[in-house]
């Protein structure tokens, strides 16, 4: 007779008095595309080039409009700012498109802390110590999220310098729901349990007058053994 494991086939939520409820599907082990899984650090990195690019581009375009020439006449200024403007525009797309960012998810790794198993309800609390560093705002450069239920970047000041944070965000009593003897393995390795976070990156809305927008766009959160490949459970986010 199939057991409990066997007969979970899907996880699901439920968001209410209990929170969020994420339900195991059965044990595999799945091939992982590592074309762009990254620690913190790494996605850092990604995300302060980015930054430094947009910053650059945007500095050299105000700077090219930022008083018109005694010797131009006002439609002259206006029609080299259009050039100037669509120009910047044009670099960005490039530099986009040079990245694949219109093509590439980036899987991010926060690594995931399991509370205590409650046997009677199968369930285990979930929660993420890890903050992933990103470039703060400044005017000509903003660092956005897409609004969505598990992931969130918020400013901060941390050891008297600002700076902006990249989380995990689970609603309110967020719970897994899980058979014992997988929870037990999983808490055997629990140094190896990571949420994955798989993101986008979007530098393309130009649409905002004298500011770069780079805006992350979350996909898909999973939780996952890092050792062993297993995949516990996955939510698309949308």
């Amino acid at each position: 007779m199939p057991n409990t494991v066997q007969k979970m086939r899907i996880w699901v939520l439920i968001l209410g008095a209990t929170g969020l409820l994420m339900t195991t599907a059965p044990a595999q082990q799945q091939p992982r595309d590592t074309s762009d899984v990254m620690m913190p650090e790494q996605f850092t990195e990604t995300l302060k080039q980015v930054w430094v690019f947009l910053k650059n581009e945007m500095d050299a375009y105000l700077l090219s409009i930022q008083s018109k020439d005694e010797f131009e006449t006002a439609s002259e200024y206006e029609r080299r700012v259009t050039d100037s403007r669509r120009q910047y525009i044009a670099k960005v797309i490039k530099y986009s498109r040079d990245q694949k960012f219109d093509q590439r998810e980036f899987s991010v790794l926060f690594k995931a802390s399991l509370g205590v198993y409650d046997a009677d309800k199968g369930m285990y609390p979930l929660s993420s110590p890890t903050v992933v560093d990103a470039p703060y705002n400044i005017p000509t450069v903003q660092c956005v999220i897409r609004k969505n239920p598990y992931v969130a970047l918020a400013d901060s000041i941390r050891k008297g310098y600002r700076t902006s944070s990249l989380f995990i965000d689970l609603p309110k009593g967020n719970k897994w729901q899980v058979s014992r003897d997988l929870a037990r393995a999983a808490k055997a390795d629990e140094d190896q349990i990571y949420f994955r976070v798989n993101t986008t990156i979007d530098i393309e809305k130009t649409d905002v007058k004298n500011q770069a927008i780079l805006e992350l766009v979350p996909k898909q959160l999973a939780l996952i053994n890092n050792k062993t490949n297993q995949v516990y459970w996955t939510v698309p986010i949308r």
